[in-house]
């Protein structure tokens, strides 16, 4: 079994829901298990709730972990004869939240506590108790007396009854009488007394030893005299456990016949070790995945990108950089030549020439970096924009979870921090330029005075170990900075969008709040960062100038003053500044692989993959016909959402052609059970055929591409209405038709440049209604699409605009399978086939008019409900209603009674 590392490992949340993955893969990569955080947050968001501490102690030990959740009393959790730590534990947030952390390990007074917010924390015990989040379960009182009879409860009490200095006799005896007894109390007691005394020295009201010990046991004699004085000679916030009591009441005494206790501690999920990679059995695809993915490793991913290019460019940047270096050198031996044959030339034209080949030679070095410099900064620009290139090939096959999951702001800091990549390829030069002179520097030295080569060879070695030895320190702090700056475009971003709500509410001073919180964050990492630079440079400062000065000593006393002197002086004295020049190179490099690190991420994200085909099957999914109406089949499917079932068991049959209404409660499934076919949740179990074939891979593409979706949540984009409409199709279906269906053609009128005028960033620039019938517009853009799917289409339109729409759509796409979710029930009494969803299951199936016939039908309670809030709302006098039309506000009477919706069948 793996022993933990000393130091937990870093891993910083990318949103407040990430905290538990990233506990998880603190713990896993803790023991030496290589995990994809990635693929653990995919899983914790679809598979498995990332956010139960029950559901991260099952994938803890599915991963290979020696896990137990367990409930002990918060002062036993940093102790040491019974190790609980490494484990995951709950805290409790200043705002009230809670929030997981992992333990780490005990040093003296400090405990080490990784947490996902802010990275690594050194807390003193004290505080790390007071943070921990208590939990109160209730268990009968015979199973308590067990547990805490055992080393569980017993080593620990004995461990703190050590730490008060209680005589060991005393100590033995006051834990074998309470032991001897069969019933809860007396242990209880001790414990909850032991505890009080602690409180009691903590603060200097009492000395540890002798005093502590006696007033101890006189406590325990009188409990045993009077049990039910217990709850006065100790107060009620001691104990651990208590007799339940209804909530609000506190219990004045203990009753010896209470069979059900209130235990309250800590609740953590503590880790033994590492069982062995052939003990993991992880049930989710996911989970699987995230151990079988190989750690991502930027430098090759850079080197790849670099090779798509071709060699030659960085192999001609080496040499160049090797050249110059060496042209340096013989430019420091030349000038040092020119002193020693300044005598000889005698004449003006031979001192001239010689002058003019000195700076000949200083002009050709300058020529020969000029080109370097201008290959590394094309290969930036080809390096970024091959990156680019790469990231929109993969972005449309990128599974929909993985940005749901994701702050939108996250994201969008990754995307714009990609431009830093054409940096890299300079930064790479630099280095490589900076290495060659420290080693020609040193070579020269070593061949003036080869007597100092182990000491030349030491600090040369030296600039180059110290930048490393602070390597991983700067990494994760770096990392930890960028973390914090990807979170913090969310206030910004939310800001923004939200500014009318926030302002009426008045939550300016919450959100401030928050965001001051997470800035403080961000400024503690920025100075850990920083902090741990400086030391590194001081370090290096300090362990140059002791080298530089011995070594300078040491030839001076040993050459003495010879031709070459002051040429071995100046090389010594060069050493230490490319030094410091190499070592903030390098410690540019962890910013830089961060970066590269996060850009890399949607790269590395899973993408659907493609079903087996069946042997003789002679499909091919590029060649399946999609201009026809599709057949659909749900086959027991069932879906998952952060661990929870969203659909289940759904046996569905939707044949070629066919329009079918679904109706149900908000929360129901419905926009669930429409997004399975359109990807965006996946069958845990069971299948989705369409056309016959499986819907997943190239088909799932195909389907979208011959799919026509209609739903508020259809992005709008800050181009103008002529560019909405045609966006996602491909420009050749005549546009009046779609003006006239998606009653668009008074809005092109009111509009100032009509189909040109801009929408504003989401729409903003219309009205809500108007929006959505841009979508609309743009949905009915297709016209025999295999599929049309409405999500609440007339969402923000008045309910005879809605009649009047859907009778348009349905007309417009007659010949292709339409499935309508909506709240307007007696709308979908002109449906030949009505489902109704309740709890992610299809509880109902058939036409509209034998399911309204029916007393025990759901459908039929919708209907009656719809009509009930027409009657109550929109038919009473009690409401004042006021018409807003055309900009003016007008007071009108109550409408009349809806007239009762005939029932047509078919289409």
């Amino acid at each position: 079994m793996s022993k933990p590392r000393r130091l937990a490992p870093e891993v910083i949340q990318t949103s407040n829901m990430d905290c538990g993955p990233a506990a998880l893969k603190c713990l896993l990569e803790g023991f030496g298990v290589s995990a994809h955080y990635g693929r653990l947050r995919d899983a914790c968001q679809t598979d498995v709730d990332g956010t139960s501490i029950d559901t991260l102690e099952e994938i803890a030990v599915q991963l290979g972990l020696d896990a137990e959740q367990v409930v002990v009393p918060a002062d036993h959790l940093p102790l040491d004869d019974i190790r609980y730590l490494p484990a995951l534990v709950v805290v409790r947030l200043p705002n009230g939240n809670t929030h997981f952390v992992v333990a780490w390990r005990r040093h003296g007074n400090l405990v080490q506590v990784m947490d996902p917010a802010s990275g690594r924390r050194w807390l003193g015990a004290r505080r790390f108790l007071n943070e921990l989040y208590t939990h109160t379960m209730e268990v009968p009182a015979a199973d308590w007396r067990e547990w805490a009879g055992g080393d569980e409860f017993v080593t620990p009490l004995r461990e703190r009854m050590r730490g008060l200095k209680i005589p060991p006799d005393l100590e033995g005896e006051l834990c074998r009488r309470a032991l001897a007894d069969e019933h809860w109390q007396p242990l209880a007691f001790l414990d909850a007394a032991v505890r009080m005394l602690a409180s009691l020295t903590g603060s200097g009201a009492l000395k540890r030893g002798r005093e502590a010990g006696q007033l101890l046991d006189g406590l325990v004699r009188q409990f045993a005299e009077d049990s039910t004085r217990a709850v006065q000679l100790v107060p009620e916030n001691y104990w651990c456990v208590r007799p339940r009591t209804p909530p609000g009441e506190q219990a004045a005494e203990i009753e010896d016949s209470e069979p059900t206790l209130a235990f309250r501690g800590a609740v953590l999920v503590r880790v033994k070790g590492h069982l062995g990679r052939e003990r993991a059995q992880a049930d989710s695809e996911d989970l699987r995945k995230a151990l079988d993915e190989k750690p991502p490793r930027p430098l090759r991913e850079l080197w790849q990108l670099l090779r798509d290019d071709g060699l030659l460019a960085p192999v001609v940047v080496a040499l160049t950089m090797l050249a110059s270096v060496l042209g340096l050198m013989a430019e420091v031996l030349l000038f040092r030549g020119l002193i020693d044959i300044h005598g000889e030339l005698a004449t003006t034209p031979q001192r001239l020439a010689a002058i003019g080949l000195a700076l000949a030679f200083t002009l050709t070095l300058v020529l020969v970096q000029y080109p370097a410099a201008r290959v590394q900064l094309v290969l930036g620009r080809h390096l970024e924009s091959r990156f680019r290139m790469r990231l929109l090939e993969k972005l449309p096959r990128i599974p929909d979870h993985f940005f749901h999951s994701r702050p939108v702001s996250d994201t969008g800091e990754r995307s714009h921090r990609v431009f830093a990549l054409r940096d890299l390829p300079a930064l790479g030069g630099s280095i490589l330029h900076k290495t060659f002179s420290l080693a020609a520097t040193a070579a020269g030295i070593i061949w003036l005075a080869p007597f100092a080569a182990p000491l030349v060879l030491l600090m040369a070695a030296v600039q180059v170990a110290i930048p490393l030895v602070f390597q991983p320190a700067l990494r994760d702090r770096d990392m930890r900075v960028q973390t914090h700056a990807g979170a913090l475009g969310r206030f910004y971003m939310d800001a923004l969008q939200g500014m009318v709500p926030i302002r009426t509410h008045g939550a300016e001073t919450a959100v401030r709040r928050e965001h001051e919180q997470l800035l403080t964050e961000w400024a503690r990492a920025g100075r850990s960062f920083l902090r741990f630079q400086l030391s590194g440079q001081a370090v290096q400062l300090l362990v140059n100038t002791v080298l530089s000065a011995v070594l300078v000593l040491g030839c001076v006393s040993t050459g003495g003053a010879g031709p070459y002197l002051l040429l071995l002086v100046y090389w010594i004295l060069a050493l230490p500044p490319l030094g410091e020049e190499v070592a903030a190179l390098m410690r540019e490099y962890p910013r830089q692989r961060n970066t590269l690190l996060r850009a890399l991420e949607p790269l590395q994200a899973a993408v659907e993959e493609e079903p087996q085909a069946d042997k003789g099957d002679g499909k091919d999914d590029e060649k399946e016909p999609w201009d026809g109406p599709a057949e659909i089949h749900f086959y027991k499917a069932s879906a998952r959402a952060a661990g929870q079932l969203i659909l289940q068991d759904v046996d569905l049959h939707i044949a070629p052609g066919e329009h079918l209404a679904v109706v149900g409660e908000s929360g129901a499934g419905k926009s669930s059970l429409v997004g399975l076919l359109l990807g965006w949740h996946r069958t845990a179990d069971g299948r989705v055929l369409v056309n016959g074939g499986e819907l997943r891979g190239e088909r799932l593409a195909q389907f979208r591409r011959h799919c026509a979706w209609v739903d508020p949540a259809v992005q709008l984009w800050n181009r103008s209405l002529l560019d909405n409409l045609r966006y996602g199709g491909d420009g050749t279906a005549p546009l009046y038709p779609v003006l006239r269906q998606a009653d668009l053609l008074e809005l092109v009128a009111n509009l100032p440049e009509g189909l040109q005028s801009g929408l504003g960033e989401s729409g903003a620039l219309v009205s809500g209604g108007e929006g959505q019938r841009v979508r609309l517009g743009r949905a009915l853009g297709r016209k025999n699409p295999c599929c049309a799917i409405l999500d609440e289409p007339f969402r923000g339109l008045d309910r005879h605009q809605r009649r009047r729409l859907l009778g348009n759509v349905r007309r417009f796409w007659r010949h292709s399978t339409l499935i309508c979710i909506t709240h307007d029930i007696a709308e979908t009494q002109h449906f030949s086939r009505v489902l109704v969803v309740a709890d992610g299951r299809i509880v109902e199936d058939g036409p509209p008019a034998e399911l309204a016939a029916r007393e025990d039908s759901r459908y039929a309670r919708l209907l009656a409900a719809e009509q009930q809030m027409w009657r109550s709302c929109w038919e009473s006098g009690d409401w004042r209603q006021l018409r807003m039309e055309n900009g003016r506000l007008e007071e009108t009477a109550p409408a009349p009674a809806a007239p009762r919706e005939e029932i047509h069948h078919g289409d």
